[in-house]
């Protein structure tokens, strides 16, 4: 509170000599001032800034804002001597305006928060064994750099561990409170604590390519974004002002009573109305970003509302998106193990995707080096291709089986169906136009996606599909598991594409839940897009509505109540707004109030909309504990920790 006075010293001072003035006056402790009466000097004095933005609006903008309207006001209050109902609507106005700035401050304060987090300071080394740091600014660090970290200290960049295992705090990113644990390999984001051991980070991302750069952006241009219900609203406040004066020149040709016409004009602004909606959104996507759930507009807050079908992919989204080599096959006999293994990394170690990286850590954990593909390409859905010493690789789903003209022998066939019934994927290697290994990939289930599927149920849809890649049998598994009964399988990203225009014109509200470059174009088709935010690619990221900066796919249910309290605070502030004015309009016409109540009236309904719509930051999600979910869901976790086993 004593920054915002800071920064707001003048209008804090505009305020309070306006209402010691109103306060003189009234008490007739100093009615006068050099023989002019102290309502009329604080109605100047508070009315400046008001007056200045009028006319600032009219003749640069070329816009009758709302300021034009209770300047107009005023100043006929003025003219009929009714200094004290102008000086009470101009100190009302500055209190109102202060109020709005400070709900706007409050929720750009989490964005602060998260700027001040990062260290100003980094210690880049030369190497791991190198013993000599070098201090080097938060602007300096560049990608490639390699950073010490210890203890109690806050990573400065977003990179890799290349050296050390430790714990890290990332709960003021991603609102997740538990530590999450590091090794070599693993991705930390600047501005997330180090806790136990000292690591070594070799930059990837700075700036505004960082996590926290990205969630500054997004965040600053969802705040900015004019909801629909917003835009209608901008639009009607345009004619406000030829109303308002239309309207109070009836009343005064029907009545003759100059003072019911000023006190209409007092009580006809819309400042509530106008307030309704931004300060409701701002609120509720800073409170999104406080809870690790980053919302990128008010159109994405409006639709989420409105969803009634929810599409799970699989990979990454209901699986951890950590998966593991558990079996392979060798199908050429005049091939080993490593050199399936060396085979398969040459390619996949080029890709992004989860499967692949499974490969390289496999690969990696037996101690099998491998040397970069050539010709290297993504097959979206079916796979990778390259080349590896001269010779034509392919690895991928069993698509790349019918993309390859492949045959399949009866052998392997039974090995793949004792794989899928264990609820593992296969991925297949062909190798100069011959089928040489395949190899089973096991992606455990999310420990909270049963509890999710079952809030999302209960409290906002029973529609729950899920769309994969992966085979019918693998989807099956999973699906059974997680409590999914319609599934939609071995798809390539135009069909997830097809499937939700389909359902869209059948007058479904889609919500697609996504974390690959293959879901992106779903994500984008869909009504709202929701992206894995740590492990989501970049093009998922951008082409999602919402991304789980944490990964928690329990905060789903947590985003769609989220938007629905922030949608209900909008609804609730509009009838409020427009209900105080009607009511105080009828009571203007009929003279049953003054200009001094219509000026105390006015503002109320503007107070009591910042005030609601500063509810939402008290938000939270009631916590269900359903101890049949908690059995159910320990079971599971033990059959497929037994399938793994065998």
């Amino acid at each position: 509170m004593k920054q915002f006075y800071k920064e707001h010293q003048r209008d804090f001072h505009i305020a309070a000599v306006t209402a010691i003035l109103i306060l003189l006056s009234i008490t007739k402790k100093l009615p006068t001032i050099f023989t002019i009466d102290t309502a009329l000097i604080a109605a100047i004095i508070g009315g400046y800034p008001i007056y200045l933005g009028a006319i600032r609006a009219l003749l640069l903008q070329r816009k009758t804002k709302i300021g034009l309207l209770v300047s107009i006001a005023m100043i006929a209050a003025i003219s009929i001597g009714e200094y004290l109902a102008a000086a009470e609507v101009a100190l009302i106005m500055l209190i109102g305006e202060l109020l709005e700035t400070y709900s706007v401050r409050k929720s750009a304060k989490a964005l602060e928060n998260l700027l001040h987090i990062v260290p100003t300071e980094a210690r880049k080394v030369t190497s791991i064994q190198a013993s000599a740091e070098m201090i080097i600014a938060r602007e300096e660090i560049k990608i490639g750099d390699l950073l010490l970290v210890k203890p109690g200290e806050r990573i400065p960049a977003d990179g890799k561990v290349i050296a050390g295992t430790t714990y890290v705090d990332e709960s003021p990113l991603t609102g997740e409170s538990k530590s999450i644990e590091k090794y070599i390999g693993e991705t930390v984001y600047g501005g997330s604590l180090n806790q136990h051991q000292p690591i070594y980070v070799q930059v990837d991302k700075v700036g505004e390519d960082s996590l926290i750069g990205r969630v500054l952006q997004l965040v600053k241009k969802a705040q900015e974004e004019k909801a629909p219900i917003q835009r209608l609203i901008d639009r009607v406040a345009g004619w406000f002002v030829p109303m308002s004066v239309t309207i109070a020149t009836l009343v005064f040709l029907f009545t003759q009573d100059i003072v019911r016409a000023v006190t209409v004009l007092i009580v006809f602004c819309p400042c509530g109305m106008l307030l309704s909606t931004p300060t409701a959104v701002m609120t509720g996507v800073g409170r999104g970003a406080q809870l690790g759930i980053l919302i990128k507009g008010a159109q994405a807050l409006e639709a989420i509302s409105k969803v009634n079908t929810i599409i799970f992919d699989k990979t990454g989204t209901l699986t951890m998106g950590k998966p593991e080599v558990v079996d392979i096959a060798i199908i050429d006999p005049n091939w080993s193990r490593s050199r399936l293994l060396q085979l398969a990394a040459s390619l996949e170690v080029l890709s992004e995707h989860h499967i692949a990286k499974a490969v390289v850590r496999a690969a990696a954990k037996e101690g099998v080096s491998w040397d970069l593909a050539s010709d290297w390409k993504s097959m979206v859905g079916i796979g990778i291709e390259g080349k590896v010493n001269g010779n034509k690789v392919y690895i991928g789903n069993e698509t790349v089986l019918e993309y390859t003209q492949m045959e399949f022998h009866q052998a392997f066939s039974e090995k793949q169906k004792e794989w899928n019934d264990k609820g593992h994927t296969t991925i297949y290697i062909v190798y100069n136009q011959t089928l040489v290994g395949m190899m089973a990939i096991d992606d455990p289930i999310r420990g909270k996606a049963i509890a999710t599927i079952r809030d999302l149920k209960r409290d906002f849809t029973q529609d729950i599909r899920m769309a994969t890649g992966d085979n019918q049998y693998v989807a099956q598994s999973i699906a059974k598991d997680v409590e999914i009964d319609h599934v939609y399988s071995s798809l390539l990203p135009a069909q997830k594409l097809d499937i939700i225009k389909g359902l869209q014109a059948n007058g479904k509200r889609v919500l697609m839940v996504g974390d690959g470059i293959n879901d992106a174009p779903a994500l984008m088709q869909a009504d709202v897009g929701v992206a894995m935010g740590k492990t989501g690619t970049d093009v998922a990221i951008e082409a999602a509505d919402i991304a789980l900066l944490s990964d928690a796919i329990e905060k789903i249910p947590l985003a769609l109540q989220l938007s629905k309290r922030t949608v209900g605070t909008i609804k609730t502030n509009l009838w409020l707004a427009n209900g105080i004015n009607v009511l105080a309009l009828i009571a203007a016409a009929y003279g049953w109030i003054g200009p001094v109540m219509a000026a105390i009236i006015h503002n109320l309904g503007a107070i009591i909309v910042v005030l609601n719509s500063l509810r939402l930051y008290r938000f939270h999600r009631q916590q269900h504990i359903n101890y049949n979910s908690i059995e159910r869901e320990t079971e599971i976790e033990r059959n497929i920790t037994s399938r793994k086993l065998k």
